[in-house]
């Protein structure tokens, strides 16, 4: 089982200390929300993340939906040979359930997301996703991959060819979660050296799509 962990992702709900902000409490109210039930979404929050730490890296759970609507749309999924987790900004590891299919909605994913974060676990006769405690490493040694392949601009050039023909069924790659930025001290320590396979930046989705192609192919 190959297992894709999205890394830092910018997925998490608003911050208490934001949640009287005008920009959020308006989406709150818009919504019959309460503001701390929401996704932290720049789209909409722009002006109350100014000056939160790391703003850069947080704020965009769109682009996480893409990443894994990706992800489980692949050959690899459906034949339940990826196992894919997500780990947030915040050090949260998500588990997608066996086979699950995330709504192509995103606001639909988002309702699903608030409620995970809400309740730690989102069932329907089997648990479909579930979130827990952990960083990055603590993420690797549950999984105990065989390698790693953490791909990010600022690293050793190589392609996604080249990377997938050295993966072992069981190993693990590594794909930011964020729109800007390069991965904390914390998840380089654990992920090893870095594996650039793009000459500039794009996003998660893009990378995930093609680095598991290459992966189908070299199997």
């Amino acid at each position: 089982m190959t297992t894709l962990l999205i890394a830092e992702a910018a997925l998490e709900t608003v911050p208490r200390e934001l949640g009287r902000h005008p920009s959020v409490a308006s989406h709150a109210r818009r919504l019959g929300r309460d503001p701390q039930d929401l996704l932290l979404d720049n789209s909409w929050h722009y002006a109350a993340m100014k000056g939160l730490p790391g703003a850069a890296k947080r704020g965009r759970p769109d682009l996480v939906h893409h990443a894994l609507l990706e992800a489980t749309s692949t050959p690899m999924y459906a034949a339940g040979r990826l196992d894919v987790l997500v780990h947030t900004v915040h050090d949260r590891l998500i588990r997608l359930g066996a086979g699950v299919r995330l709504p192509r909605s995103y606001h639909r994913f988002a309702g699903l997301a608030s409620k995970l974060f809400r309740e730690g676990r989102v069932s329907s006769g089997s648990v479909l996703l579930e979130i827990s405690e952990s960083d990055v490493r603590g993420a690797l040694d549950g999984v105990g991959p065989s390698s790693v392949a953490a791909l990010s601009p600022g690293g050793t050039r190589s392609t996604y060819r080249e990377v997938a023909s050295g993966l072992d069924d069981d190993s693990c790659i590594i794909v930011g979660g964020f729109q800007r930025g390069e991965f904390s001290a914390a998840t380089l320590a654990a992920a090893g050296p870095l594996v650039s396979v793009e000459d500039e930046p794009v996003e998660a989705h893009v990378v995930i799509s093609r680095i598991l192609y290459e992966c189908e192919q070299a199997r």
